[in-house]
């Protein structure tokens, strides 16, 4: 996992990718957690935040949030944002991966890069979340699909204005190889490597994890002909779904 924090301060440093505002994609994310869960006002955590804008959104709603990151400049502007807009959230910088939480929540939540490194790093990770759980919480994880970046994705380069961003999908891992580089510069390039999972590849990954799975909502897709991001999709066609885990019954 070397790659990580290269991979986001680059995105960082080019394209401010977790330095913009709240936006409406951002409120939509968390009316989907009220919804994959309900509306009453929860102690929420989010691993892997970014620059604080879904945290936000979801303390907008009413939520009692806290939130991770391990990016020093996207904590900074979670601060700075959450002061601009006058909205208490609890923000600790570190890795998920090794910080020890000692309280639990309500409701955990991770977008965007579930599948970092291999099936036991996330096996990890799952007990980790198990262990921060309240015993009738939630948790929603945005998971990649295996079938849109194995396909349609798959070789698609796309032209981002500084800079190319490519798709690629290693078969032998099961995972998505998301390159990047600046026309400027195009001998530096930066990636991430994230596991996709098809429903029941996810649903073998909880074995030992405490955890069960609960429920499947499909994600977006992109109509690459239109270069236009369609917000709701089949489960056929989404380039990631969200699963909502509870602890196993005892």
């Amino acid at each position: 996992m070397d790659w990580v924090k290269t991979f986001y301060e680059a995105q960082n440093e080019w394209f401010g990718v977790y330095l913009g505002p709240v936006e409406e994609s951002h409120r939509e994310r968390a009316l989907l957690l009220n919804k994959m869960t309900d509306s009453s006002a929860k102690k929420v955590l989010e691993l892997g935040a970014g620059g604080g804008q879904t945290a936000i959104a979801l303390a907008e709603l009413g939520h009692e949030v806290s939130m991770i990151e391990l990016l020093e400049e996207s904590v900074w502007h979670a601060q700075k944002l959450s002061h601009q807009m006058k909205v208490e959230i609890a923000i600790q910088q570190g890795d998920f991966y090794t910080f020890a939480y000692k309280e639990q929540f309500d409701l955990i939540c991770y977008f965007d890069s579930f599948g970092i490194g291999t099936d036991e790093d996330q096996r990890n990770l799952l007990r980790r979340m198990a262990a921060w759980l309240k015993p009738n919480g939630s948790i929603v994880i945005e998971v990649g699909a295996t079938w849109y970046w194995a396909g349609i994705a798959n070789g698609r380069t796309m032209d981002l204005g500084a800079c190319f961003r490519q798709y690629n999908f290693d078969v032998l891992e099961a995972r998505l190889v998301d390159s990047w580089w600046r026309k400027d510069d195009p001998n530096t390039v930066v990636r991430q490597f994230l596991r996709c999972y098809t429903p029941v590849d996810f649903q073998l990954l909880l074995e030992g994890t405490g955890l069960q799975l609960m429920d499947i909502q499909a994600g977006g897709r992109v109509d690459y002909e239109q270069m236009e991001f369609i917000k709701e999709a089949n489960l056929e066609e989404a380039m990631t779904y969200y699963v909502k885990l509870s602890k196993e019954d005892i």
